[in-house]
């Protein structure tokens, strides 16, 4: 199997324009549209091999497209049925035929890498399942929850995202035939069924109408992509963040001088999160660039560039996320004994909810949590114990008991549902291997 950037590479979009043209011969000769001699020599003499790849990239720079260069260079291969290359065709026709199976192609290939990063989340997710550690909201101490949970939040989104990509599977990208102004009159009567023979031919689901001033699917399909890397770069992002030196809870795996400071013997830095990220915001730009290669103007324009140059980078950049992040997950560093030591260095206070919810049966929930509010300042203002803050409230020393609170203040008591959330989405992850 080629490597996943070679799909997009110009020798396998050009094998795919020879193979186009051998398959609009023989279509065109079976219904009497060109002579078979013609079509049995274009599908002798058209290869790849005739094409000089330096002449088409040159041509691509002083037309915009290398589709005029090319047909000429394989006319002149085929000698006298070279006359009969490309009979009625059109360049959109190959452009976006390449371009849909290229897409074709790719989607799956992202399927399975998706489907390997939710296995190792999943097993991720089990293993942490009932590890506590610092859940935390605009960058500070929230409430406790477990890795695993956390594991989870990441997890749910890219179960859905493997829902919407089974969703593009299942209509695939269409082939385009149609002709310059999506009419196929130079075709003639047999112009639908010389459609049909050709994209059926090379596997291309046959389009209603022409393609090529209706781009929403293949926008579609980008937009996907970018839903997709921004769900992947936030769990490389919350990975950056935990390998903080003050936190220091994860860290990106090990792998000889990878991630070291050019200048700093004793940093490593999380250069796999940050391609990820990087990578995720290459492909958003690609996707906002894509709505606007929708805005065809009437039925051709020049919007037609953009969706040339921004498909095969959102592609490769989201394959190489998934990449990455299998990486990442595969060789993660989790440093349970940080969290726990974190999760302590409040001294309960990631806790205080739960104080207050013990309290508000007897004091009403406002007054709890007033109560529970300003022992919380007075624990940080005064340097003290926040049991200590609290047992010095007479409401609150009247109400509960010392080992009571004691107890309350421990952050492993006040978890909730977590172990059985991460259940149900490990579970879940389950049911689609």
């Amino acid at each position: 199997m080629p490597a996943f950037d070679q799909l997009f590479s110009p020798h396998a979009t050009v094998a795919f324009f020879v193979e186009y043209e051998k398959a609009l011969a023989r279509a065109q000769a079976g219904r009497g549209l060109i002579p078979s001699w013609a079509a049995e020599r274009i599908d002798r003499d058209a290869t790849i091999a005739a094409v000089d790849f330096e002449s088409l990239a040159r041509a691509s720079g002083q037309v915009g497209f290398p589709v005029a260069s090319f047909v000429r260079q394989l006319a002149d291969a085929c000698g006298e049925a070279g006359e009969y290359l490309h009979w009625g065709s059109t360049t959109q026709d190959l452009l976006l035929s390449s371009r849909a199976r290229q897409i074709n192609t790719a989607l799956p290939r992202l399927e399975r890498l998706l489907a390997r990063v939710l296995e190792r989340l999943a097993q991720l997710a089990a293993r942490y399942r009932d590890t506590p550690m610092a859940g935390r909201g605009f960058g500070g101490h929230a409430l406790p929850i477990t890795f695993g949970l956390k594991l989870s939040h990441w997890t749910v989104p890219l179960l859905r995202h493997a829902d919407r990509l089974q969703a593009l599977l299942a209509r695939p990208i269409d082939g385009e035939l149609a002709g310059a102004m999506g009419t196929l009159a130079s075709m003639g009567a047999e112009a639908l069924a010389v459609q049909r023979e050709v994209l059926d031919r090379l596997g291309l689901p046959v389009p209603l109408a022409s393609a090529s001033s209706a781009r929403d699917a293949v926008a579609e399909v980008v937009q996907f992509l970018a839903l997709l890397t921004a769900s992947l770069a936030k769990i490389a992002q919350d990975i950056a963040h935990l390998a903080w030196t003050e936190i220091g809870e994860l860290a990106e795996p090990t792998a000889g001088t990878a991630g070291m400071s050019s200048t700093l013997p004793h940093k490593a830095n999380p250069i796999l999160s940050w391609q990820i990220m990087t990578g995720a915001t290459l492909v958003q730009r690609n996707a906002d660039a894509m709505i606007g290669a929708v805005r065809q103007e009437q039925e051709r324009s020049g919007h037609g560039f953009i969706e040339g140059c921004v498909v095969p980078e959102a592609f490769i950049e989201s394959h190489a996320c998934l990449e990455k992040t299998l990486a990442l997950l595969d060789g993660l560093r989790v440093d349970t004994r940080r969290m726990r030591r974190n999760l302590d260095a409040t001294g309960g206070m990631i806790v205080a909810e739960a104080v207050q919810m013990a309290l508000a049966p007897a004091l009403g929930r406002l007054r709890a949590h007033d109560l529970v509010h300003q022992a919380c300042a007075d624990s940080v203002n005064q340097d003290r114990p926040l049991l200590d803050a609290l047992l010095d409230m007479p409401a609150i020393r009247d109400t509960l008991p010392r080992d009571t609170v004691r107890q309350l203040l421990d952050p492993c008591r006040y978890l909730g549902a977590a172990g059985a959330i991460v259940d149900q989405v490990v579970r879940q992850v389950g049911t689609r291997a």
